[in-house]
This record gives structure tokens, sequence and C-alpha cells, in this order.
């Protein structure tokens, strides 16, 4: 590996650090991170994220999403919203840190 490589190896690393840092992520798990990474990237091309878009497009099992967003809903990092069409239908908005 080239010397060039490792830098900007190592300076991407660093923008992830403060990325978690500043989005207060820093004390979950990769695999929590990766949900709520899926939650804001499906708010962002869709302009909402229900917990079914999450489990398809993580690839984590059902039991798994649903406890990160427990965790992230308690340390209030995400609020979760009925839908008004189908009260079974739940979305995920991402309350800002």
């Amino acid at each position: 590996m080239s010397k060039k490589y490792l830098q900007q190896l190592a300076s991407i690393l660093e923008m992830l650090d403060n990325l978690d840092k500043d989005l207060n992520l820093v004390k979950y798990n990769e695999t929590e991170k990766k949900i709520y990474y899926t939650i804001a990237s499906k708010i962002h091309s869709s302009g909402k994220c229900n917990i079914t878009d999450v489990i398809e497009s993580s690839g984590f099992s059902r039991s798994t999403v649903y406890k990160a967003i427990r965790k992230f809903e308690d340390d209030r990092m995400v609020q979760l919203i009925k839908s008004n069409a189908d009260r079974r239908e739940i979305y995920l908005n991402l309350i800002a840190v």
C-alpha cells in the first residue's frame, strides 16, 4: 500500500469518527449506527421511513432493528409517529441533537 493511500484512509476514518461524535453516535455499536444511517438515508431519499423500510434496507432482523430503534427512542434520537392512514404503520423521524 502506498503512503498516499494510507493517509487518505486515515483521513476518511477521522471524518467518520468526527461524524459519529457530531451525531452523538459514539456510544452505539456498528449495527446500531448502520440502522441509524439507514433511517437517515431513507428519510433523505423518499421523505419518509417506516420500520419495514429499515429492516429491508439494512438487512438486519426485525428484532435487531426494533431493539436499536427503542434505544434511539429512549435516547431521544428518533421519534415514532403513527400513520394517520394505517394505525399499524409507524414512521420514524430523526430528532436533531
